[in-house]
């Protein structure tokens, strides 16, 4: 039994290894390891701030006041925030399940 997990873990790693020299290889081949220098723009136009649409502070409050009167409601992030719930409870009830067959059929304890 120990000699077939030494042969596992050898041969697993020497799998793993095999695996990451190739995808080095293949990156070498590709061109895809040669670091693409940064540019960086000499002058940046002054024009897009100007260009932007400026709001005076009346219509920012206004605007304030609205989104606090309507609420802010994001119908995706109100999904994500309930799926995530969702899913913590699954993940922490299922994880609680296996706990209490931990204790009680591997360390014989009674359930309380």
């Amino acid at each position: 039994m120990k000699r077939l997990m030494v042969q596992v873990i050898v041969t697993g790693t020497i799998l793993l290894l095999g695996a990451l020299a190739g995808v080095q290889y293949m990156n070498e081949q590709l061109g895809i390891t040669q670091p693409v220098p940064l540019t960086v723009p000499e002058n940046v136009p002054e024009e897009t701030e100007a260009a932007a649409p400026s709001l005076s502070k009346q219509e920012l409050a206004a605007k304030y006041e609205r989104v606090e009167q309507v609420g802010r409601l994001n119908f995706f992030s109100e999904m994500g925030t309930s799926l995530a719930d969702g899913m913590n409870k699954l993940s922490r009830s299922f994880l609680s399940q296996i706990m209490a067959f931990v204790r009680q059929v591997l360390n014989g304890e009674e359930a309380a």
